[in-house]
C-alpha cells in the first residue's frame, strides 16, 4: 500500500450503537463497550419502557465496571406513517393496477391498505407520490375521496403489515412531537438519559418544542435534530442555532430525496454542522450486510471511512448492533475501519485539513476563535495532547470542533458533562475531583505518562475557561513540560 500507515492510540471518531434484542442483556453490552462503543442508543420506536428501563441501567452498571464515560441518546420516534395489518399478513401490488389508501380503521386486504396517519388526505394531492417500504413501491395518487386515496401502482412488490410510508411532495402537517414522543420523553427524562434525538425534525420550530419540554422536566439532556426531510436540509442552518448536534439519518432522507442526491446533502450537513461547531453524526445502513453476514461489503466499509474522511464526529450502527446476528463484530469492525482510515488521514498530515473552513457569512463565537488559534498552536508545537479543564464540556466543544491533531483529554468533575462529551470527536473524558480541577496540572502531567500520551521532557497543553463567551473572562492556554 506504500507508505505504512501511523495507528493512533486513540480513536478519533466515536461510535454509536442501538441496543435490542440482540445486544440488551449485561453480558453484550459489555462486549459491545469493550468493542468500542461511546455512546449507546435506545430506540423509543420499539421496546417498552420497562425493558429500556433496564437496559439503561445496565449500561450504566457496565460502564461503570470499566471506568467509562458512555453516553446514553433516546431516539423519539416522531410522526412515522406506516401502513396497518392485513388478514394475510401482507398484499402483492401489482405496477399499473389502482391500490386504496384509506384512514378508516379497517384491515388491509387486495387493494385495500390502510394508513395509519389520519392527516393523509389532506396532506396530499393528486399527483403526488406515496413511497412504500423505504421506497421499495411508489403510488400516484389519482383521486382524493374523503378518507380514500385512490392511487395507481407505480412501482410494485410485496407489502407487508407495519411498512413505512414517505410522502416526499407532500407537506405533512403532523406535529413533530407526537402523544407517543411526549410519553417516551418524560419516561427518558426521568432515566436521565444524556442525548434525547427528535425525528423528523422540519423547522427550527420542532427544536424549540423539544428544548421547551425538556426545560419543563428540568432536564439537561441535549438534542440530536434528525435531518431526514427535505425541507430540514434547506432549512439546516436554522436548526443549527437551535440544537445541540445533529444526525445525519439517511434512511428517511434516502427515500425522501432522490438517491443520486443524498451523498451531496450528506456532505452539505456534515460541513454545516462543522462550521457551527456543532457534533454530526452519520446515521443508517452503514454496516447493513452485518445483519446477517459476519463480514461487511466493500462499498459499506468504504462508506464509513469516507465519513471518517468527512470528519464526522460518529457513525452509527442500527439494527446490525441490535437486531443482527453479529452486534459485537460489526462494532469491532466499525471501530477497525474508524482506525484504519484515520491512521491514513495521520500519515499523510491531512489531521489539519479537517479543521473546517469558513464560509462567508460564518463568524465565530470567541470561545471558537480562541479554539481554533489554540489547535494551530498545538500543530505548530507538536504538542503530545490537548488537556481540556472544563466545568460544563463546552470548552471540549470548543476543542473537538476544531479537529486538532493532538488527542484532547476532557478534565471534569461533572459526570453528565463527562459522559456528553463521549459524542465528541477526539476527546477521551477523565473524572476528577473538583478540588484537582483548581490546580490541574500535576494531575495532568500523571495521566499523559498513564495514558501513553507524552514522556518525560515532552509537551502537552492545557486550555481551560471557554466555558463562557464573556470576554472578561479570558480562556487561558498554558503549556505543560511533562
Amino acid at each position: 500500500m506504500g507508505q505504512e500507515l501511523t495507528r493512533l492510540r486513540y480513536r478519533r471518531t466515536r461510535i454509536l450503537a442501538t441496543l435490542g434484542p440482540a445486544s440488551d442483556s449485561s453480558e453484550m453490552i459489555g462486549r459491545l463497550l469493550d468493542a468500542g462503543v461511546d455512546v449507546v442508543r435506545l430506540n423509543m420506536s420499539h421496546g417498552e419502557h420497562a425493558t429500556h428501563a433496564r437496559v439503561y441501567q445496565r449500561v450504566r452498571e457496565e460502564a461503570a465496571r470499566r471506568g467509562r464515560h458512555v453516553a446514553v441518546l433516546a431516539d423519539l420516534c416522531g410522526p412515522k406513517i406506516r401502513v396497518g395489518t392485513f388478514a394475510d399478513g401482507g398484499i402483492d401490488l401489482i405496477p399499473g393496477e389502482e391500490l386504496m389508501v384509506t384512514t378508516r380503521a379497517v384491515q388491509g386486504e387486495p387493494g385495500l391498505v390502510h394508513s395509519q396517519y389520519a392527516g393523509l388526505p389532506t396532506d396530499v394531492e393528486v399527483g403526488h407520490r406515496l413511497l412504500l417500504a423505504d421506497g421499495l413501491m411508489t403510488l400516484e395518487v389519482l383521486a382524493i375521496e374523503e378518507e380514500d386515496v385512490r392511487c395507481r401502482i407505480v412501482h410494485g412488490g410485496r407489502l407487508t403489515e407495519r411498512k413505512g410510508i414517505n410522502l416526499p411532495d407532500s407537506t405533512v402537517s403532523a406535529q413533530c412531537l407526537t402523544e407517543k414522543d411526549l410519553r417516551d420523553l418524560e419516561f427518558a427524562v426521568g432515566l436521565g438519559v444524556d442525548f434525547v434525538a427528535l425525528s423528523f425534525v422540519r423547522t427550527a420550530a420542532d427544536v424549540i418544542e423539544l428544548r421547551q419540554r425538556l426545560d419543563a422536566h428540568g432536564s439537561a439532556a441535549r438534542i440530536v435534530a434528525k435531518i431526514e426531510r427535505p425541507e430540514a436540509v434547506s432549512g439546516i442552518d436554522a436548526i443549527l442555532d437551535h440544537t445541540d448536534a445533529i444526525m445525519v439519518a439517511r434512511g428517511d432522507l434516502g427515500v425522501e430525496l432522490p438517491p443520486e442526491a443524498v451523498p451531496v446533502a450528506q456532505q452539505h450537513l456534515v460541513d454545516r454542522a462543522r462550521a457551527r461547531h456543532q457534533p454530526v453524526i452519520v446515521a443508517t445502513q452503514m454496516l447493513e450486510s452485518m445483519i446477517d453476514n459476519p463480514r461487511p461489503t466493500r462499498a459499506e466499509v468504504t462508506d464509513v471511512a469516507h465519513s471518517v474522511n468527512l470528519g464526522a464526529d460518529a457513525v452509527m450502527l442500527s439494527a446490525e448492533s441490535a437486531a443482527g446476528s453479529y452486534p459485537r463484530e460489526a462494532v469491532a469492525m466499525m471501530d477497525r475501519i474508524a482506525r484504519e482510515a484515520e491512521a491514513y488521514l495521520w500519515t499523510h498530515g491531512q489531521f489539519g485539513q479537517l479543521q473546517q473552513t469558513l464560509d462567508d457569512g460564518d463568524e465565530l463565537g470567541y470561545a471558537h476563535a480562541v479554539g481554533r488559534a489554540t489547535a494551530q498552536l498545538s500543530r505548530d508545537l507538536m504538542v503530545r495532547a490537548i488537556f481540556v479543564v472544563s466545568r460544563t464540556g463546552f470548552s471540549g466543544r470548543a476543542m473537538s470542533g476544531e479537529r486538532p491533531a493532538a488527542p484532547i483529554i476532557l478534565l471534569a468533575a461533572d459526570e453528565q458533562a463527562l459522559r456528553r462529551s463521549a459524542l465528541l470527536w477526539g476527546t477521551l473524558p477523565v473524572a476528577c475531583d473538583a478540588a484537582e480541577l483548581d490546580d490541574p496540572v500535576p494531575r495532568i502531567r500523571t495521566l499523559a505518562s498513564e495514558l501513553g500520551l507524552a514522556e518525560a521532557g515532552q509537551t502537552v497543553l492545557m486550555v481551560r475557561g471557554f466555558d463562557t463567551e464573556a470576554v472578561s473572562n479570558l480562556p487561558s492556554v498554558t503549556l505543560i513540560h511533562v
